[in-house]
């Protein structure tokens, strides 16, 4: 083992291994994340008198939301992939669309040609949205995983705040072309990065999964017998499949219908999925991608037309910046049933305000009119999004699915991520139209309160459990009979859920 290439030099050499890989993801994000971001300089410049291209609203919503649209192909497209090709290839492939898009982005002349290069661009994003936290999740240690999954959300912000950025120096189309160096400064990090070693387990491949997973996780004891009781698992679970066996594909169709049968009767299947599918639609109508879309324009009519709208724009971006920092400290010290339901509550009141102070502001009924007391309800508001609400889906994501159902369960809840993503954007600036600006608050208010109500009843508590504690609380297994069952000399977690479904 020890002329193996992928050799281990010194005792930190591991984690900043597990950090190079995480870059490759979180670049990569950076770049989705101006993707989402690009709408809100894009849009208003095509109202300008001086634009070559001109959209009707309807046109503009279209133009914001067709990403989410996008997204729900994307996912389609990676859930087989992922696991037939492998994450490394999978994860290059995300790249194509997106880069495609930016470029035609800067020779379409019609409304047509861009709705089509955001539509590459949605594809991408859906792909990466349930591989990018896989590879998080199967190449770092437990110990820092919340914080690397974190990274996710951190790392859209960045990519919304340097394109909002960028639209208050540049035109979208140099925007365009300087977003483009992202997705490329990712491509070859993706290049240099190893496959997944828990891909290449459970493809049989052992000697290669060992000796990349020695090189991501050390040569400790702990990390050894990870490593063991994954392989020990696989080669069972290799025998007790069709995998590898020279059988019709009729055979293996109905073994897979079989097992998915199977597999919906499970609460340690369904539970999580239920779970995810309420975060990501709490996550979505709390309005993350809705205020990055039409930044400009809500801060127009929340605050005022005088408003320096492009200014509080990138204020905004930078205070998110810095709660997504904080959301990374958060997540190693406080609970994550503490953090999501107290920025939930915080996130409806700020809606609930802002509602109201429209509402009287349109209707003459304020007190006294001052800037100030509407900004500060955006940035109560924006403070709610990302130190929980923003966060936690993404790393619990991680935590949530047991290693056998990982690929299928993330790849069907992440569709209430991507189609809720299409149905909040889309239908925002209809109904503030529609019902006005302080109503659709008072909707989306509601939306979240609901989904909170059934995420309170269901989700447990995963900080500071292993995976295998969360899956047996979903069984149903007492934490007294799990340890019962360890082997004497068992270690702190059992195996390490990371991987996506073995067709049986």
């Amino acid at each position: 083992m020890e002329q193996l290439p992928y050799r281990v030099q010194n005792r930190h050499a591991p984690f900043f291994r597990q950090c190079f890989v995480t870059a490759s993801v979180a670049i990569n994000i950076i770049a989705h994340g101006a993707v989402i971001g690009f709408s809100a300089i894009l849009i208003p410049s095509l109202r300008s008198p001086e634009s070559h291209i001109h959209a009707t609203p309807g046109e503009e919503s279209w133009i914001a939301s067709i990403v989410g649209f996008a997204l729900i192909g994307g996912n389609f497209i990676i859930t087989p992939l992922m696991d037939s090709l492998g994450r490394k290839k999978s994860h290059l492939l995300t790249i194509l669309p997106v880069l495609v898009g930016w470029f035609m982005l800067l020779i379409v002349h019609n409304v047509a040609g861009l709705i089509t290069a955001r539509f590459l661009q949605g594809i991408a994003m859906g792909m990466l949205g349930p591989l990018g936290s896989i590879i998080i999740g199967e190449m770092t240690d437990p110990r820092n995983r919340g914080a690397f999954l974190t990274s996710v959300s951190l790392s859209l912000t960045i990519g919304v705040l340097f394109c909002h950025s960028l639209g208050s120096f540049f035109s979208w189309q140099q925007s365009a072309l300087i977003c483009s160096f992202i997705t490329f400064t990712s491509l070859l990090l993706i290049i240099f990065t190893p496959e997944s070693p828990a891909w290449l387990i459970r493809k049989g491949r052992f000697d290669e999964g060992r000796m990349i997973f020695i090189w991501l996780r050390g040569h400790d004891v702990q990390t050894k017998e990870e490593l063991e009781r994954m392989i020990m698992q696989q080669r069972m679970a290799r025998k007790s499949s069709i995998v590898g066996q020279d059988v019709s594909l009729m055979v293996k169709i109905k073994h897979y219908f079989r097992y998915l049968n199977e597999a919906c009767k499970k609460p340690e299947f369904y539970k999580p999925i239920i779970i995810m599918v309420f975060l990501y639609i709490m996550f979505q109508f709390a309005g993350i991608n809705v205020i990055s879309s039409y930044a400009t324009d809500i801060i127009e009519q929340v605050v005022g037309p005088d408003a320096n709208a492009k200014f509080l724009m990138v204020v905004l971006d930078v205070e998110r910046l810095i709660c997504n920092i904080i959301a990374v400290y958060l997540m190693k010290t406080m609970k994550r049933r503490t953090l999501l339901f107290s920025s939930g509550i915080i996130c409806v009141l700020a809606y609930l305000g802002k509602g109201a102070y429209v509402h009287a502001k349109q209707n003459n009924t304020l007190p006294f009119d001052s800037q100030w007391i509407p900004i500060i309800l955006i940035g109560i508001y924006m403070f709610s999004l990302t130190v929980g609400i923003s966060s936690i889906p993404f790393a619990l994501s991680g935590e949530l699915f047991p290693l056998e159902y990982r690929g299928i369960g993330s790849g069907i809840s992440i569709l209430g991520l991507s189609l809720n993503f299409f149905v909040a954007v889309k239908c925002f600036p209809v109904l503030t139209g529609a019902i006005g600006l302080s109503l659709t608050y008072c909707l989306y208010a509601g939306i979240v309160t609901f989904c909170m109500t059934i995420v309170w009843f269901m989700l447990p508590e995963t900080k500071d459990r292993t995976l295998q504690e969360i899956e047996d609380s979903f069984r149903g297994t007492p934490i007294e009979d799990y340890k019962s069952s360890e082997p004497l000399n068992g270690t702190a977690e059992s195996m390490r859920r990371c991987s996506s479904v073995i067709l049986y």
